[in-house]
């Protein structure tokens, strides 16, 4: 499904009260008088992130349009690039997330690190043991990458909005590459021809009331247990694009419920037949890329504060039920298919 990047005439963009709506300037002091409470505790931190990450967060008014949506998903998007990349040990290039970071220090550290036995490398430095700690030269750089797992989870702690602690878990787990325990999916480096558009809730949100279009499917990939994990459509809009029902890992990041992925598996894969589809195992998945939150990954309740104009967007286009639609409701119909297997 293609659309162009019309932008959506429904006022200005969101702005905390006081702030100026011709403010471009990059300081932090003006960043925080203007900003999402992810890039105002950021930067109060020392962290900057960069600037543009921020302005998506911060809902530029370029990133309203019918396919990017809003700015808090094109910010998504943004962490998606990092999410598929591996978690190299040596090369700090997920650092690139912040506004400043010296590279060049951080990559002679990972190597120092990494030929000492730490097998992370620059990642997660502050679980590292004294001894190899001892081994490193001192510097202020190699102080910032010790301290930085518990700087971004002290940030995550004084959010207020699920939202905005959901999206800087997600940071966290990219930079340390530590995600909690969940079924391994192999990553897809190379972007498909599958797109991210924000339509694709319109099918989803129709999925989750047993609403399937004329010669669509729906298949559900099932992981250990029979538990499912994630609910692909099929030849509804582009195919081969799920949502994630319960929590899977992309190298080494732990991908939530609500997440849109692509998938790729060989077509001649024979699942078991359920009511609108297939179940398939999670093993035939040869790769899986993620490609942003969806609006169901929140609660109706901070969904039109988190995705803002895409919300609005939906009403106005007649999505079904999207302010009363839950992730939940597409956990309980994956549940279902599963329980009227042919």
């Amino acid at each position: 499904m293609r659309f162009d990047d019309t932008f959506f005439h429904i006022g200005s963009p969101r702005q905390e009260p006081n702030a100026s709506s011709d403010s471009h300037d990059v300081d932090i002091s003006a960043m925080i008088g203007n900003a999402h409470e992810i890039t105002t505790a950021f930067a109060a931190s020392g962290m900057a992130l960069s600037r543009v990450l921020s302005d998506m967060l911060d809902e530029q008014f370029k990133h309203h349009t019918v396919r990017r949506g809003c700015g808090f998903t094109q910010a998504t998007r943004f962490l998606s690039t990092y999410v598929n990349q591996l978690r190299d040990p040596l090369v700090p290039a997920d650092l690139n997330i912040f506004a400043n970071w010296s590279q060049r220090e951080t990559e002679a550290i990972a190597r120092l690190a990494h030929s000492g036995g730490w097998t992370h490398g620059w990642r997660a430095l502050d679980e590292a043991p004294s001894s190899l700690i001892e081994t490193l030269p001192s510097s202020a750089t190699l102080e910032r990458l010790r301290q930085l797992p518990g700087q971004i989870r002290a940030v995550q702690a004084q959010l207020a909005h699920v939202e905005s602690r959901l999206f800087v878990q997600l940071l966290e787990y990219i930079i340390t590459g530590l995600g909690p325990q969940a079924p391994d999916v192999p990553g897809m480096p190379v972007k498909p021809e599958i797109g991210s558009c924000s339509q694709a809730e319109e099918f989803f949100l129709e999925i989750a009331h047993r609403r399937i279009r004329r010669n669509g499917g729906v298949n559900i990939i099932v992981g250990p247990f029979g538990k499912p994990l994630l609910v692909e459509k099929i030849n509804l809009g582009e195919s081969h694009s799920a949502i994630v029902v319960s929590p899977i890992r992309i190298h080494g990041v732990l991908i939530p419920v609500g997440s849109l992925c692509a998938l790729r598996y060989r077509d001649d894969v024979a699942g078991i037949p359920t009511c609108h589809g297939h179940a398939l195992p999670l093993s035939i998945i040869e790769q899986a890329r993620f490609l942003r939150l969806t609006t169901l990954a929140v609660s109706p309740e901070a969904r039109q504060r988190a995705f803002s104009v895409q919300v609005d967007e939906q009403i106005r286009s007649d999505f079904f039920s999207p302010l009363l639609t839950t992730i939940e409701h597409l956990q309980a119909f994956a549940r279902d298919e599963l329980a009227e297997q042919t």
